[in-house]
């Protein structure tokens, strides 16, 4: 029995500790100051999240009711592009100039 629990209380450790080196850590950035260096330094995970909100900030900002996942990817194609080109360049613009398209 002793057994048992000390296996199932290993188990939750390796859980607890499994888990915690996956949560991201919350952050809080400016917009406005982000630039495609930046973007492209991420780590993929968080690159992601990055370009899941900008894709909604963009069609939120043109009012879109649909989502077209091949129209989606290819601004987000042709903005990874120019950032990696220009990675001194504010994201902001290039992502607006990607969805003006």
């Amino acid at each position: 029995m002793r057994t048992a629990f000390s296996c199932a209380g290993a188990a939750i450790l390796i859980a607890a500790a499994a888990w915690a080196q996956v949560a991201p850590t919350p952050r809080v950035v400016r917009l406005d100051a982000l630039t495609c260096g930046y973007l492209v330094s991420l780590p993929s995970d968080q690159r992601d999240r990055l370009l899941i909100y900008l894709n909604g900030y963009f069609d939120g900002t043109r009012q879109a009711a649909t989502w077209d996942e091949r129209l989606v990817g290819e601004r987000i194609d042709r903005a990874i592009a120019e950032c990696k080109l220009k990675p001194e360049a504010p994201l902001l613009r290039i992502f607006g100039d990607a969805w003006a398209r």
